[in-house]
């Protein structure tokens, strides 16, 4: 038991015991954990999850609705992984909860992200919400969420992360984030690689569900279009963000009767930290894997950033080759920072980017969310 939520979190966050999908999903059955919460949007995909679960929950909190979100990883604190009305789960009830699972925790083993599940599911049941949008943390099938019903199921996009939990090919990969397709529970999907769309249809009619194909046009020019319902709305975010906003609002769409009005309000106050977020003379975004660079790449060629250096750290289970490649035609130096997942070898993170300061006129901190929400807890202390 404990007394101090620091102290808590740091038990917590020790915890790296994993057990299979199915001996989670009977281990909450033994101990009667409720897992049907009301009207369920589970999300999967490889990149766009946060900023897809962000806009669905902005759209139906500014429509007067109560949302649940469970995100991961946090970039601030642990409380932010479970939220409701984009507010974090306070310290009292975070503290409350974890020692009264303690017992179970203890004699159980549960790994973290276990244990935020059953954080989950206690905290959101004791409250009245009217929607609960739940983020996958890795894949779907196997996931430890995926013992929810759903009401909508959504998948962002499939790309390569993760290839030692999911399988070395998009189509293994694509067959684990499909794993959230349950029974007669509608698919919405920016999905457009064809071999896996067809997995994806094949996936719906074998749950006697259905297939929503969202088709979004590539965009070049800044401010971005977003084209809904035979309207334009305007985007001053990262061109990815057009892919991530017109999913979220043709799920949300489905759900209630959007006002018009209220679109491009909930469009202008996105806030999503560590999304090409600029803090100071800093940019920091989290691009983790190889789609990720690719679109950091894209984004520094539309907005016509110049003089850039870049501060990169990853974890180990990473294609970090491959993306410093993608670096290539940039001055990059890579940074350690404090994660025993990470390489210890290189130069600290804060003198790198110092170096960087001192070199370039625009400096970008990119790599892992681990390494950049490091940074940024770093950067915003100095403000």
């Amino acid at each position: 038991m404990f007394d101090d939520l620091k102290d808590a979190i740091s038990y917590i966050e020790s915890k790296r015991t994993k057990r299979t999908f199915l001996d989670f999903q009977a281990l909450l059955t033994r101990y009667h954990f409720d897992t049907n919460l009301k009207n369920v949007i589970h999300v999967a995909g490889t990149n766009g999850k946060g900023s897809t679960t962000v806009m669905m929950r902005d759209l139906l909190r500014n429509h007067g609705y109560h949302v649940g979100t469970f995100t991961s990883p946090y970039i601030i604190n642990h409380n932010e992984r479970i939220c409701v009305d984009g507010q974090s789960i306070s310290d009292g009830d975070l503290l409350r909860i974890i020692n009264q699972l303690y017992p179970m925790i203890e004699k159980e083993n549960l790994s973290m992200f276990e244990i935020d599940v059953c954080i989950m599911l206690q905290y959101f049941h004791e409250l009245s919400l009217d929607y609960h949008i739940i983020e996958c943390g890795i894949g779907g099938l196997n996931d430890k969420t995926n013992v929810i019903m759903s009401k909508v199921a959504v998948i962002t996009n499939i790309g390569y992360d993760h290839q030692f939990m999911l399988g070395d090919t998009l189509m293994d990969i694509a067959r684990h984030k499909a794993g959230i397709i349950k029974d007669y529970v509608p698919l919405w999907t920016t999905v457009n690689q064809s071999e896996i769309i067809q997995l994806l249809q094949e996936t719906c009619h074998l749950h006697h569900s259905t297939c929503h194909q969202v088709v979004v046009k590539k965009q070049e020019h800044y401010p971005y279009t977003i084209h809904f319902k035979k309207k334009d709305y305007y985007l001053q975010q990262p061109s990815y963000q057009v892919s991530n906003f017109t999913l979220a609002l043709h799920v949300v769409d489905n759900l209630i009767d959007i006002k018009e009005e209220l679109i491009q309000k909930t469009i202008d106050q996105f806030y999503w930290p560590c999304r090409f977020e600029k803090i100071g003379h800093l940019y920091l975004d989290g691009a983790h894997n190889i789609d990720g660079i690719k679109a950091l790449l894209q984004t520094i060629q539309e907005q016509q950033l110049q003089d850039i250096g870049i501060v990169f750290s990853a974890l180990n289970d990473k294609d970090i080759q491959d993306m410093l490649e993608m670096l290539k035609d940039y001055d990059v130096i890579i940074a350690s920072f404090d994660d025993e997942r990470s390489d210890q070898h290189h130069v600290n993170y804060q003198e790198a980017i110092s170096l960087m300061q001192t070199k370039h006129e625009t400096v970008i901190v990119t790599g892992s969310l681990h390494f950049v929400s490091t940074v940024r807890k770093y950067v915003t202390s100095a403000f």
